[in-house]
């Protein structure tokens, strides 16, 4: 039996688990009858009707306040009991609202929402000055409507306004309560049996209760909490009031607060202002409480009346001035609301700005939850403000994006931007590659986005969208694969140098030095540095000084290289390297597991050689030209020099046959066609790329097929010599605009001004070569009329006999 009296009290808190206590300060815990707890709701527990599960974890934070009955305390109780009934019957957003509670013969419990003591807070705030005196305003303007409801609406007198009754949730916003000693306005005051709270007292009060000997009507009751408004504002600015003198020193209390204060708090009741005229002081011209916070948080109250015009107006305003706002009321009371206008209020793109700019005070669960799901519904919207809204914006929250969510959702409602039909939203779609770039996986960065910039580049009508083609090619190579990067850069820079328009030559060089380290040597001799002196004549000045200060750099590496051959492979390191630092979730790189990664293991473990080979020794004396002097050469020496040729000739065939380049002997003529650098993962079929069309070969494959034309056309512009392919070098045909065939016969005019020195030269061998040569030609050239002749008799009559048609080529 005895152990039911002394079991503990909280154990009738079934629904929730209590936790620590909250310390209110000494000076603050001596006036008031409560302990403070923080508690949690059981996940087992039994929720009120009507009310569903929390889905956070923030949502199951409660507080209890407990009063526990001792001896002698029985007043002290019954005021925990009027506390308790006045609690679970007020319903206002400025009172702190009944969660649950117990009240029994021994204790009293009510549970609320995770709220903090006034003081305390105020006291661990980290508010600028500007940001804590909008937090003051709307703190007071919060507690001054409730009173106003208590007063005018409910009839009563709230007789306990200070600082031991004020407490602020996770938001930052005001609740009152301390309703232990409300009463009536026709009632009598309780007597306050706590001394400590002798100090609110209005003049007109009795510390016995009721009303002063002198005054013989109620109708002023309610002034008692107007006088203890003004004290809360003064223990606000300077502390825990000590006495009712201290009240006549405003303090620390604003100059534009001063006034209205000392209406508070004049010693006759009827000249006193009500909470309801404090307010409407306070937000006229140059009150306390006119300013852009409290203008923004009524605004956004109201949203739901106001008409599209003002809604506009406001979110465009609003950005520039949430840096003076708190950040607690940002975080957990505006941008909620911000949320509720867009999915509910028809609040338009307008409402980007500042939702992005408050979302950087979440965590990354909290982002995710409410931010994400806003943009990924954002970007599959048509509206082109919309669209350019969050590419202009894309910098705020591209960090919270996963790569899954940007690759699979994002990313195919983005490229739709590359075709539209105004420039201003084809510019941003360009620019915001830049960020997205690390999160692409393998198929959107090398296929289907570089099919569009070989468009763009190629095709677009606006200079500027061609020049920033260029630059987001350069600065996105290092995600680009390696297989494919050298023959990407090397085919838009060069096309980028032959615009017209002058910033996009401009940016193709500067694009070019910035993009060394993927450069080969050899590339660096045969195509970058060619392409580049013919910029040293432009028209344009600028563009000269680019592209001389350019060659220097290029120049500089290759002499560096030539002093130092040990060199060529460290500075070579970078353009097959595919180790980016790159901070991303692995799913966008997944392309390297594929069939990809047993090529580029293959390549990695060989020896890995410079792209030219260089030889320090010096060359020594020329070898002498005197005809005596050759003449003399061993027959030895003439044996070992033919079998070496014949030797060279077998190894030239033996590379014809090769379809693959071979990276360390390929120094052949090929490199004036097409350097794939890299041998194909697969044999690539001739395809013409459909940029309009979503492609569906190999995403090597196609990506060569999309920057096929820049490279041809590069060839055909810059360079007017035939390419190494067009050559027969096996037949003996002849050809008047044939180089080589002209260099023969340079040769042979020589020889027969020179016969002896021919004769001499131990090339004996050369004539023989030539006349069979020579013999073949005309074979060939007989064939070739004959076939001529046959065509010009035009096509078979009906009935004729039919020839031989079999041509030889």
């Amino acid at each position: 039996m005895w152990g039911f009296f002394t079991r503990d009290p909280t154990k009738d808190l079934v629904n929730f688990e209590i936790q620590e206590q909250v310390q209110f300060d000494p000076q603050i815990q001596e006036r008031t009858i409560w302990t403070l707890n923080n508690c949690k709701r059981k996940s087992s527990s039994v929720l009120p009707v009507g009310t569903s599960q929390p889905q956070q974890n923030q949502d199951s934070l409660y507080s209890v306040f407990s009063f526990q009955f001792r001896q002698g305390q029985e007043n002290l109780f019954q005021s925990a009991k009027n506390a308790f009934k006045r609690t679970k019957m007020l319903r206002h957003p400025s009172i702190l609202m009944f969660q649950d509670g117990i009240e029994n013969d021994k204790s009293v419990f009510i549970v609320t929402e995770r709220v903090q003591p006034l003081f305390n807070y105020l006291r661990e705030s980290k508010e600028n000055d500007a940001q804590r005196l909008n937090e003051i305003s709307w703190g007071l303007y919060q507690i001054a409507t409730a009173l106003n409801f208590i007063n005018s609406d409910c009839k009563l007198v709230h007789n306990n306004v200070n600082m031991s009754s004020v407490f602020v949730n996770r938001a930052g916003e005001w609740k009152l309560l301390g309703l232990e000693y409300s009463h009536g306005i026709q009632d009598q005051a309780p007597y306050k049996h706590l001394t400590t709270l002798d100090c609110y007292t209005s003049p007109e009060k009795s510390p016995l209760g009721g009303l002063n000997s002198n005054q013989n009507a109620r109708q002023h009751e309610s002034g008692a909490d107007s006088w203890a408004l003004g004290c809360l504002i003064w223990e606000i600015f300077n502390g825990a009031l000590p006495n009712v003198n201290a009240l006549k020193n405003p303090g620390q209390i604003p100059q534009r607060l001063v006034q209205t204060y000392m209406a508070l708090i004049n010693p006759s009741p009827e000249k006193r202002l009500t909470p309801s005229k404090f307010v409407n002081l306070c937000r006229q011209s140059n009150g306390f409480m006119n300013n852009h916070f409290i203008d923004t948080l009524l605004f956004l109250e109201e949203i739901q009346i106001k008409d599209t015009n003002e809604k506009t107006k406001f979110f465009t305003e609003l950005t520039n001035k949430l840096d003076d706002f708190p950040s607690q009321l940002c975080k957990y009371k505006i941008l909620p609301q911000l949320l509720q206008a867009y999915e509910y209020g028809n609040a338009g793109s307008s409402v980007l700005a500042p939702l992005f700019k408050l979302g950087k005070l979440l965590d990354e669960n909290e982002y995710k939850k409410n931010i994400i799901p806003v943009v990924v519904k954002l970007f599959s919207s048509t509206d082109r403000t919309t669209r350019m809204r969050l590419l202009s914006q894309l910098h705020l929250f591209v960090e919270h994006l996963s790569a899954s969510i940007i690759n699979d959702q994002i990313f195919p409602h983005i490229c739709l931007g590359f075709n539209d039909s105004n420039p201003a939203i084809r510019e941003g779609t360009i620019r915001s590659m830049v960020l997205l770039a690390p999160k692409l996986n393998y198929n959107n960065i090398n296929v289907e986005l570089m099919k569009h910039f070989a468009r763009l580049q190629a095709q677009d009508d606006q200079g500027m969208i061609r020049t920033n083609t260029t630059v987001c090619i350069g600065k996105i190579a290092p995600y680009i694969n390696p297989q494919l990067r050298q023959r990407i850069l090397l085919s838009a820079f060069p096309k980028a140098m032959r615009d017209p328009f002058p910033l996009s030559r401009l940016s193709g060089i500067i694009a070019l030095a910035n993009t060394d380290r993927f450069y080969t040597l050899k590339d660096i001799a045969t195509k970058v540095m060619p392409s580049l002196c013919c910029l040293t004549v432009d028209p344009e000045k600028d563009v000269r000084d680019e592209a001389f200060k350019t060659l220097k750099q290029f120049m500089q590496k290759l002499e560096k290289v030539s002093d130092q051959p040990e060199l060529a492979l460290d500075l070579e390191k970078d353009v097959q390297s595919c180790n980016l630092d790159l901070k991303n979730e692995t799913s966008w790189t997944s392309w390297a597991m594929t069939s990809l990664s047993s090529k580029m293991t293959g390549y990695k473990n060989k020896n890995q050689q410079p792209s030219i080979a260089l030889n320090t020794q010096p060359l020594g004396p020329p070898p002498s030209i005197n005809a005596a002097a050759k003449s003399e050469t061993k027959p030895e020496e003439k044996k070992t020099d033919e079998a070496k040729i014949e030797v060279f000739k077998e190894e030239k065939k033996i590379e014809s046959i090769n379809s693959g380049w071979n990276f360390e002997e390929d120094n052949d003529w090929k490199d004036l066609e097409d350097d794939d650098q890299m041998e194909p993962l697969e044999p690539i079929a001739p395809i013409k790329a459909n940029l309009s069309t979503k492609s569906t070969v190999n995403p090597t494959n196609a990506s060569k097929s999309d920057w096929s034309e820049w490279t041809n056309s590069f060839e055909d512009e810059t360079n007017q010599l035939p390419k190494a392919s067009s050559y027969n070098w096996s037949s003996s045909q002849t050809n008047d605009d044939d180089i080589f065939n002209n260099l023969v016969k340079d040769v042979k005019i020589n020889e027969k001004k020179n016969p002896q020195s021919s004769s001499s030269s131990g090339w004996d061998s050369w004539n023989d070569w030539s006349d069979s040569k020579e013999t073949k030609k005309q074979e060939r050239v007989k064939k070739q009329t004959e076939n001529k002749q046959k065509i010009a008799a035009g096509p078979l009559k009906l009935g004729q006999k039919k020839t031989n048609m079999n041509f030889e080529f």
